[in-house]
């Protein structure tokens, strides 16, 4: 599967590839190489996007859907605010990196991510 080539890269803090990504920096990548996406990169941690209120920003180009598809936006809140991102591979699946981590495919409906998802996005831009 296209996706076994984007498993197991390392994160880094405001990474942006291809030798390592943060959850943002890898979103984009996707974006790009998947959908032909050049999607504006604030060029900072998903920390300093919320200060900034960067993701409230990019709202009018992604409206909220029930159900993932491959390439949807799926968002998660840490320390209650919108601050971790991952790419829908499909309606259970995304793909991310957090965390010092390397990057993995996930199930975001089950237990420690269900509970923390602000929301599903499609592109409507």
């Amino acid at each position: 599967m296209w996706s076994d080539d984007w498993i197991g890269l390392p994160y880094q803090a405001i990474g942006r590839g291809p030798e390592a990504y943060d959850c943002l920096g890898l979103f984009l990548a996707l974006q790009r190489a998947r959908n032909g996406r050049d999607l504006h990169d604030p060029l900072c941690s998903m920390t300093e996007a919320a200060r900034r209120r960067i993701v409230d920003a990019q709202r009018p180009i992604w409206q909220r859907v029930e159900t993932a598809q491959e390439g949807d936006a799926v968002l998660f809140r840490v320390r209650g605010m919108a601050l971790h991102v991952g790419y829908a591979l499909g309606p259970r699946l995304m793909l991310h990196v957090q965390d010092e981590a390397a990057s993995v495919v996930e199930d975001f409906t089950q237990t420690g991510w269900r509970e923390r998802l602000e929301g599903i996005y499609t592109y409507a831009g």
